[in-house]
């Protein structure tokens, strides 16, 4: 397959948003809908119906053009562009019958998604060669590897040299279910402590929260080790504090520099990781794009108001979801930091159905 235009916006900077990265991501994208096009019966007929070919990308300014698939269909259905025996690894949301997203990766589709969130980590000055220990509130990847949050993790890891990486949510054997190992959790992170080796902690801020809120944790990670957080406060939306709170209360009882600490929104569907600069917002790259929609009529809203994220990326050549409406709100904003571009502002979900998650499935451990 020929993929030189995403080979040469994969090898671009992510926060470069001259005209001609702006172009690269244009063709990109163009490049992966006419393969999806031409491989997914579903996302070629449903392009039809709706009267839009590929081809009608041609600048910029026609992208909002695409129509978005919803990501309930990927909940409920196995969309895959590319013949099963070519897949390398399948992502799943865990959750309930019924609402478990599946996302399918062939062998370059894994690579690009690998390349991009280095190069993301890069940028923002999260990757280095300094070696870490690692504590990841999360699901050991040994069992867990089909789950979106464990693999996100594990290749976070991947981003600096190691000593030593723990998994909090560990498989237990006997009961044939996944537990947290509150005991043990808390034992590392004080071995961590007075290691002499930084700590990079990886997971959702709700457990890590909880856990220093029950433990009493008073301990001094030192200001070379990080905090990055994922997955929100689902289930425990009455804990839930702001960022910036949340970020004091972390340095003050972990002693992890709020600098050093950064949250990262992303979907299994999407694959994107959108991170944390310094100042606390998720930025963009130009591997990806956002719309915000009127929940209405999908119509594009203005910069800065609030409506349905509508997802754009162009990286995946086996999971034909290059477009993805989703049901959470958001914004687009900005930042006066260097990195440049727009920022993503979340608003939380829309409606009133619960869809529980790996975040939400894995908050459920903390025992009160």
């Amino acid at each position: 397959m020929k993929t030189s235009a995403t080979e040469k916006l994969l090898n671009s900077r992510p926060f470069d948003f001259s005209a001609e990265n702006k172009k690269l991501f244009v063709q990109s994208f163009k490049e992966n809908i006419l393969n999806h096009y031409e491989k997914h019966e579903f996302t070629r007929k449903f392009w039809n119906k709706l009267k839009f070919h590929p081809q009608d990308i041609k600048t910029e300014d026609d992208l909002h053009l695409i129509p978005g698939t919803m990501v309930h269909l990927f909940k409920e259905h196995e969309f895959c562009s590319v013949k099963k025996e070519e897949l390398v690894l399948v992502l799943t949301s865990s959750g309930t019958a019924g609402q478990k997203s599946q996302q399918f990766l062939d062998q370059l589709s894994l690579d690009n998604v690998k390349k991009l969130a280095l190069n993301i980590h890069m940028a923002l000055g999260m990757s280095n060669d300094k070696q870490y220990n690692y504590l990841c509130f999360t699901y050991d990847p040994a069992v867990a590897n089909d789950l979106g949050t464990a693999f996100t993790d594990e290749l976070l890891t991947n981003f600096t040299a190691k000593k030593e990486v723990f998994y909090a949510i560990e498989w237990n054997e006997d009961k044939k279910t996944f537990e947290l190992n509150e005991e043990k959790t808390v034992e590392t992170l004080k071995r961590f402590a007075v290691s002499g080796v930084p700590t990079r902690i990886l997971g959702f801020p709700a457990l890590i929260f909880e856990m220093i809120e029950k433990h009493h944790l008073q301990l001094n990670l030192g200001s070379d080790s990080w905090l990055q957080t994922g997955g929100g406060w689902k289930g425990k939306s009455e804990k839930e504090i702001p960022k910036h709170e949340f970020r004091v209360y972390i340095e003050k009882h972990l002693g992890i520099p709020q600098k050093n600490q950064r949250d990262l929104f992303g979907m299994v569907e999407h694959g994107i990781p959108y991170v944390d600069c310094e100042k606390g917002n998720l930025h963009i790259p130009n591997y990806a794009r956002v719309f915000v929609r009127s929940p209405f009529d999908l119509s594009l809203v203005k910069k800065g108001e609030k409506g349905l994220l509508h997802f754009l990326c162009s990286y995946n050549f086996s999971y034909p979801a290059p477009s993805l409406l989703t049901t959470d709100y958001g914004r687009l904003g900005s930042c006066d930091c260097s990195i440049g571009g727009d920022t993503l502002i979340l608003e939380g979900r829309a409606g009133v159905t619960k869809h529980r998650g790996c975040a939400l499935k894995a908050l459920e451990f903390i025992k009160e």
